[in-house]
């Protein structure tokens, strides 16, 4: 049988070849090192013009609450706390769970004086004569209302600032336990709960005539 491609040369196929083997990415380490290797030689480029500094990052200073003032009394005895709207005070030593029953009005308030209204020297009388026999009669909390001041010169709570001072000064020092603002259901701010000790006729002799009545 004749057949026309008897006489065609073959035809060569390409030999096989094998795959290139495909090298594993260098690691980080090794990337920076070839980084490093090939910048070697490289100068920075001189800075023309003036220099430029970046701004560095600042810092936002949280806002605190706003600190106690504190401090003692003359004879170290009180130590009074107090901002611009709470006030507190008691002596040196108090137990801390009788304070805190105080702050909270837990105490059973035996008797009210409202100093609206009084100039300082005629509250300053009619407040040590509300203290000193409510103390005789051997009450324990009272509760003080001096307003807040906001209707005064420099809006200044003038008579509150003037019952803590009493308070913590004789006569009334050798009588007072503690003091706090009150309550809002009792005043907030502008008034105060007075906690006395209990009543002792062998508390030393208070000659009250000396502070009410002074010569």
């Amino acid at each position: 049988m004749h057949n026309p491609f008897k006489k065609l040369p073959k035809e060569k196929f390409p030999e096989k070849r094998e795959k290139p083997k495909i090298k594993p990415a260098p690691k980080k380490e090794e990337d920076l090192e070839l980084f490093w290797q090939a910048m070697a030689d490289v100068e920075p480029l001189k800075q023309k013009g003036p220099e430029i500094t970046l701004p560095k990052k600042s810092k936002v200073k949280v806002q605190e609450p706003k600190e106690w003032e504190q401090f003692f009394t003359g004879n170290f005895e009180f130590l009074v706390e107090y901002t611009d709207e709470y006030l507190q005070g008691s002596v040196k030593g108090v137990n801390q769970k009788v304070l805190n029953k105080l702050k909270r009005g837990e105490f059973s308030i035996e008797a009210t004086l409202d100093l609206h209204g009084f100039t300082v020297d005629d509250a300053k009388i009619t407040f040590l004569e509300f203290v000193r026999d409510n103390y005789l009669q051997n009450k324990r909390c009272l509760l003080i209302i001096t307003g807040r001041g906001i209707n005064s010169p420099l809006g200044l709570g003038v008579l509150k600032r003037e019952v803590q001072s009493w308070l913590t000064r004789e006569p009334l020092k050798r009588i007072v336990l503690a003091f706090c603002s009150a309550l809002p259901c009792h005043g907030g701010a502008g008034a105060i709960y007075v906690l006395l000790r209990k009543y002792k006729k062998s508390r030393g002799k208070i000659i009250w005539d000396r502070y009410l009545y002074p010569s």
